[in-house]
């Protein structure tokens, strides 16, 4: 099973986020292609789906969505710095960074 940590500076900043009570932090990812394959990612508060798999690590709860989950296979570690965003990262990659939060979820 993966493991995602969330950094002290990462939770700190998701905790400074407005978040309605139906809804959550959410990583999802999006196939785009052209000459060559990628994934773009997205870090939103949304509601989640029945398929989303839940982590929660420094008091946050985030869920990725499957196909998040079906193409990333090892540990990850969201982290933060100021000025740069949010970054995804693993043992073998940066998946992403200067990552910001959007509000999916209508008021």
């Amino acid at each position: 099973m993966m493991k995602l940590t969330i950094t002290d500076k990462a939770a700190e900043k998701l905790r400074s986020y407005d978040q309605p009570e139906d809804a959550a932090f959410k990583l999802t990812s999006v196939f785009s292609g052209g000459c060559s394959y990628t994934y773009n990612y997205d870090l939103a508060i949304d509601h989640k789906k029945e398929e989303d798999t839940k982590f929660e690590d420094n008091g946050i709860v985030l869920y990725l969505d499957k196909m998040t989950i079906s193409h990333i296979n090892e540990d990850l570690k969201l982290d933060y710095n100021e000025g740069q965003g949010f970054r995804l990262v693993g043992a073998s990659q940066i998946y992403t960074f200067r990552l910001d939060v959007k509000n999916k979820v209508k008021a």
